[in-house]
């Protein structure tokens, strides 16, 4: 079963916010590259050679990039940020 999370992403270098189910059992450096690949304005060289970090808004806690969502905080409505 496919199970994920909505969550709200924040990327401040190009001042826009998008709501995504994200699912459960990708690593946080696996969600990056999705996200990299499926956001246009993620690829217009402003991520290009180095990999953003994500952050959880609430708190400022920075995401290990090996740890999978179901196993961090990443919940229903957490807001992050990709810096």
């Amino acid at each position: 079963m496919d199970f994920r999370v909505y969550i709200v992403l924040e990327v401040p270098i190009i001042e826009k916010k998008y709501e995504l189910l994200v699912p459960i059992d990708r690593k946080i450096n696996d969600l990056i590259n999705i996200l990299k690949k499926n956001i246009p304005e993620l690829t217009s060289g402003y991520y290009s050679k180095n990999s953003p970090n994500l952050y959880n808004k609430s708190t400022g806690m920075l995401y290990d990039m090996n740890t999978t969502i179901k196993n961090s905080n990443i919940k229903v409505g957490t807001r992050i940020v990709m810096v």
